[in-house]
């Protein structure tokens, strides 16, 4: 038999234990409702600043018919493009293409590769800018958030690229290559050596991609990542980790969430 002084205690214990229960599920969905404040914004370049996807398609359709036996000797396409090139190093495309060559061979077809790509680029860089752009630079500019250009394009394309759509005017307080880091995406390291530049935790930040290969590096950094639809499917990008899906930064839930992140 319970004594009145046991089930006292026993009523006490029962009423703690639900008050306790109560407080961290009451904190553990605040935590989740309620995401950090924003503290910088990390931009992918090709196919995230500017829709330059259509151009590298051109350029490797028009090389890789060089090469005889390759794909059989006809054109790549769209779908080919995406699933084996778009947002890869060139490193690790040229392995899978062309197994058989020295790295000497591979380095100079990319660099012929790249130097077609700018040539044909340096006249429509402005057009192509991804619709948005330039309002999404002013809110940046306006909160003051530190920002970055993270990549694995060779430096040469970022810097042409950058300067095309005239954002090389340090808008950009650092240009992350991926081809200078221990490794390129779809690894972290891009992304985290540049919140190292910047001194920020990398899940406070935003990163925009375009990819699969770019969104796993965001993914994997830790950051909240938005895919931009300029190459690859909703799907697709979903897959590879990003949080929300955008057309491009017009899109009206692009600024609800931006928003979100600055009013907390």
């Amino acid at each position: 038999m319970k004594t009145p002084i046991a089930s006292l205690l026993l009523t006490m214990v029962a009423s703690l234990l639900v008050d306790n229960s109560t407080e961290a599920l009451s904190s553990s969905t605040s935590s989740s409702s309620c995401p950090a404040p924003l503290a910088g914004i990390l931009f992918d370049i090709d196919g995230t600043l500017i829709h330059s996807d259509p151009i590298h398609l051109i350029v490797f359709q028009e090389l890789l018919l060089n090469e005889k036996g390759f794909n059989n000797d006809q054109p790549i396409d769209e779908a080919f493009f995406r699933k084996h090139i778009a947002g890869r190093q060139n490193a690790l495309i040229m392995a899978e293409f062309f197994p058989d060559w020295s790295s000497d061979q591979r380095v100079t077809w990319s660099e012929m590769k790249e130097a077609r790509f700018r040539e044909l680029a340096a006249s429509e860089m402005m057009e192509r800018k991804m619709p948005g752009l330039d309002k999404l630079r002013s809110w940046i500019e306006e909160i003051k958030l530190p920002r970055a250009a993270v990549t694995n394009a060779p430096r040469l394309n970022a810097e042409a690229m950058i300067g095309g759509i005239q954002y090389n005017d340090d808008f950009f307080q650092t240009l992350i290559i991926g081809d200078e880091c221990e490794k390129p995406k779809p690894d972290p390291c891009p992304y985290l050596t540049a919140c190292k530049h910047l001194n920020l935790d990398c899940s406070q930040c935003i990163v925009f991609e375009d990819s699969p290969s770019g969104a796993r590096a965001g993914v994997a950094a830790g950051a909240y990542v938005i895919g931009i639809l300029s190459g690859q499917d909703e799907k697709t990008l979903l897959e590879a980790g990003c949080s929300m899906v955008i057309k491009d930064y017009t899109d009206a839930k692009l600024w609800d969430y931006l928003t979100s992140r600055t009013e907390i």
